[in-house]
């Protein structure tokens, strides 16, 4: 077996690699801002939204409200979103419908 370093890729394979490298280093990291959580609906139908602890207080209620204002385009639930085809959210186990379930140890 050759060693990791040796690699048989051709060149546009290494000048790939190159470039994501040297991509990948000059990214910034991401932003690691504290959240607080606001409920906009009860206890009965929570309805929590994330805001960033950062902001300023105007700001976050500024913000709290606009939400409110908009809530309906928000979708809480998988009926809140309308004409998404339930294969999508549906989980599905890939077994034949006519075999027979078997305990094991």
């Amino acid at each position: 077996m050759e060693p990791a370093e040796a690699t048989n890729e051709e060149p546009w394979a290494q000048q790939l690699d190159l470039r994501w490298e040297k991509r990948f280093e000059q990214r910034e990291p991401p932003t690691e801002d504290k959240v607080i959580q606001v409920n906009l609906g009860n206890q009965d139908h929570p309805m929590p939204i994330f805001i960033s602890e950062s902001l300023p207080l105007a700001e976050r209620e500024e913000l709290t409200i606009l939400i409110k204002e908009y809530i309906d385009v928000f979708a809480w639930n998988y009926g809140d979103m309308l004409g998404l085809d339930p294969q999508v959210a549906m989980h599905r186990l890939n077994i034949r419908p006519e075999a027979k379930p078997v305990k094991q140890q």
